[in-house]
């Protein structure tokens, strides 16, 4: 609900003192109306302020990126972005030698993608070249320096977001790929 603007009158009085006209009287009902506009005021400034920190993260990240072909940034203001949602998905490892892995299921993943392996004992992150809808093999732009068990994870990514403490942190192993929403 927007403001609603009250109109005051002015008490004016004569030079013998007389009043000609009452004029509004200060009452708190009055006042409180005032700081209740000022408080809606101020909440809007805020959440503009956030959306403008929003927008320039999101822009100064734009190129910094090899392969970038989309941004998406957690500001931790709570806020939503507009046209990019997050779509979590992730799969286990069955085997891995040189550059081929062979996945649980290759659903989420395409090729230019960069991507992290990891086990207990060992994490890199690769680029993928090549995805066989067949076989479910992926295939990485370099070979492989760790060794991966079975149920090992290839993910996108390999941080969580811990918005009370306003910070990024390592977390379990997740993959996240970014969809355009037209709306």
């Amino acid at each position: 609900m927007g403001y609603e603007r009250q109109y005051w009158e002015d008490r004016l009085v004569t030079e013998n003192g007389e009043t000609i006209q009452d004029g509004t009287r200060i009452t708190a009902r009055r006042l409180n109306h005032i700081e209740e506009g000022i408080k809606g005021i101020d909440d809007i400034v805020i959440k503009m302020e956030n959306r403008i920190l929003h927008l320039h993260a999101k822009i100064t990240t734009g190129d910094r990126t090899a392969g970038n072909n989309g941004i998406f940034v957690d500001t931790f203001d709570g806020i939503q972005d507009a046209v990019i949602a997050l779509d979590k998905t992730r799969t286990t490892i069955k085997s891995a030698s040189g550059t081929k892995v062979a996945v649980a299921s290759i659903a989420g993943f395409a090729v230019g993608q960069e991507v992290t392996l990891a086990s207990v004992t060992s994490q890199e992150e690769r680029t993928i070249v090549e995805i066989n809808p067949v076989t479910w093999i992926i295939t990485l732009n370099s070979a492989l320096t760790g060794s991966y068990t079975t149920n090992a994870i290839l993910a996108r990514s390999t941080v969580e977001i811990d918005t009370a403490a306003k910070r990024m942190r390592r977390g379990s192993i997740d993959t996240y790929s970014v969809q355009i929403v037209v709306t």
